[in-house]
């Protein structure tokens, strides 16, 4: 990638800046971006690389949908369960939209992007391709349980959005038909090639294709909750304190059960959690969780690694972009958490390990803190070899 093109938040906002994004509209109502530019995203995914994904080696996570006509797996699927491509691109023309789940794992400048994404917001995400002929449909009506960032890349699509009958809903209350009135339209537009478009959970929408194919990318942010921590941290609560697993009081189903005194109990036991409740272990378990279980992305590592063994004080390195991790310092310790590895490092060389972390570019010399020369070049190494960091002229 130039160094000049990096596909990360502000890339995908612009000319919205993210502080803007987060305060109007994280969580709260659809973003439009319309910018005229139909080659704005040819650097991130062309028609041509999805062609070739479909039909020369598909995925497993390829699926196909059609809205107007409803399809079973049967019908595009070989016996094996792999995709028949060519029963596919026949449904293709026929109005079936092409799903391609994950794009993130086939795609090397998709993978940045997300892990961009996730490293501004700490949330994991995905993304999915869909591929659409001209006037096709894949999907009804429906709202998503996780935001959505959509990028029209090829062609253009006819959006609708409504309100959203449930406000911020959580995995398990997923769109049912029966429960959930659509209403009134609230927004209507045509999104072209170069255009984004961010839909929070819980937002109906549906989009048709125009007069040619259609091809666009969901990166959908599977974020943490203050669900989760509640839950979590009433759990530990219970497990802690006998209060909490009494018995409900005898004769609960009788006629002459005193719910008043049942309803000053509870209110009791909420006042011991008030006072027992921190989110402290949650927070800090979640941000782990989420650091260790992101999958190393360490395009050209091979010859890092080699480079590695020739440094001088003098050469450039810096953080490689999009690392996600976490250093923290206990005592005579430091630990660097990241992809599912902890390296753990003296105290005194804290400084330098996070200012290395830090920093697009510097010389392995002017490393801050109190290491000498080669101490510097020992705690680079380690962090190249580990994927953290990068030497410059390797790239």
């Amino acid at each position: 990638m130039p160094e000049s093109l990096r596909f990360d938040l502000p890339w995908l906002l612009d000319p919205i800046l993210p502080a803007m994004f987060f305060t109007e509209y994280w969580e709260e109502k659809p973003l439009l971006v319309s910018r005229n530019r139909r080659d704005y995203f040819a650097s991130l995914l062309s028609l041509e690389q999805v062609d070739a994904l479909v039909t020369m080696r598909p995925p497993d996570t390829v699926t196909l949908t059609n809205s107007d006509a409803p399809l079973e797996v049967s019908k595009f699927a070989r016996s094996d369960g792999t995709l028949d491509v060519v029963r596919a691109c026949q449904l293709f023309a026929g109005g079936a939209t092409i799903v391609i789940q994950e794009a993130h794992k086939l795609l090397g400048p998709v993978a940045v992007l997300c892990r961009e994404l996730e490293r501004e917001i700490s949330a994991p995400f995905q993304s999915n391709l869909y591929l659409t002929p001209a006037h096709g449909k894949g999907f009804d009506t429906h709202y998503d349980t996780h935001d959505v960032f959509l990028l029209q890349i090829v062609g253009a699509k006819e959006w609708t959005i409504f309100d959203s009958p449930v406000r911020l809903p959580l995995s398990g209350q997923p769109f049912d038909p029966n429960l959930h009135p659509v209403g009134a339209a609230t927004m209507s537009f045509v999104l072209h090639a170069g255009d984004f478009l961010y839909i929070p959970r819980g937002f109906l929408h549906h989009a048709r294709s125009g007069d040619e194919t259609s091809l666009h990318m969901t990166l959908g942010a599977l974020s943490y909750r203050w669900a989760d921590v509640l839950l979590e941290v009433m759990a530990q609560i219970c497990l802690s304190d006998p209060a909490f697993r009494r018995a409900l009081p005898v004769g609960l189903a009788h006629a002459n059960f005193d719910a008043a005194s049942a309803r000053k109990t509870f209110a009791n036991l909420l006042s011991r959690a008030s006072e027992k409740a921190s989110p402290d272990a949650v927070l800090n378990r979640l941000a782990d969780e989420f650091v260790t279980s992101r999958r190393a992305f360490v395009p050209g590592q091979l010859s890092q690694v080699s480079l590695s063994q020739a440094l001088s004080a003098m050469d450039e390195v810096g953080a490689r972009p999009g690392t996600i991790y976490r250093l923290q310092t206990d005592g005579d310790v430091t630990r660097i958490r990241s992809h599912g590895r902890e390296v753990r490092l003296t105290g005194e060389a804290a400084e330098a390990a996070r200012f290395a972390l830090e920093s697009e570019r510097y010389c392995v010399r002017d490393l801050p803190g109190d290491l000498d020369e080669d101490q510097k070049l020992i705690l680079v190494r380690r962090l190249i070899e580990e994927g953290l960091v990068w030497k410059l002229s390797a790239r």
